[in-house]
């Protein structure tokens, strides 16, 4: 048993027992097979090698809890049809975003690395340091060769650049509205 997987288990599954407990009370038939179907969602979480792929703990223990007792159903001649209706109490809304946001998302990103895009170059390379990669300050400047002083400068100047393209052709994904960016740049460009 890999000691992670133990740990994971204290800190994930233990919080968690007494909610699925009471979810799984609805679906099963006595006390007892609740019990079971607890200690076989230990086993099998703790016969995992790793839970690096769990993203969701709790939506992964029911779903787990939720197979254990569906495989029991199947392997029972007599299935209870208020069992089969409570099976809906073991779902968990998932976190994941729709795929209208994630596509929306994308559209976002692209949309403002483009206007970053169209930043004088210095500048371009200064925000992209700081606000895309994170480094700060004193690691851009140290990266880039120049001052504080002038990754300061830069990050403000690429802020205001970016808000008065955003305030000139506005929050939009088309051709015509990047040709507008190009030219509200040009007319905004200072001599690095």
């Amino acid at each position: 048993m890999d000691e992670d997987v133990v740990e994971w288990v204290t800190s994930n599954f233990l919080p968690f027992e007494a909610e699925l407990r009471s979810m799984l009370r609805r679906v099963c038939a006595s006390p007892a097979e609740v019990d079971d179907v607890i200690q076989e969602t230990y086993y099998k979480v703790l016969q995992m090698a790793s839970m690096d792929h769990v993203r969701e703990p709790r939506g992964f223990l029911v779903r787990i809890s939720k197979n254990i007792v569906i495989d029991r159903m199947r392997r029972d001649a007599i299935v209870s049809i208020e069992a089969v209706a409570n099976l809906d109490a073991l779902e968990i809304a998932d976190s994941a975003p729709s795929p209208e946001r994630v596509a929306l998302a994308r559209a976002e990103l692209r949309w403002v690395i483009g206007l970053i895009a169209n930043l004088p170059d210095r500048c371009k390379e200064v925000f992209r340091a700081r606000r895309i990669y994170g480094l700060s300050q004193i690691e851009t400047a140290e990266t880039l060769g120049i001052s504080e002083g002038i990754v300061e400068k830069e990050v403000m100047r690429g802020m205001t650049l970016i808000s008065d393209m955003i305030a000139r052709v506005g929050v939009h994904d088309d051709t015509r509205a990047r040709a507008n960016i190009q030219s509200a740049v040009k007319k905004n460009h200072v001599n690095d």
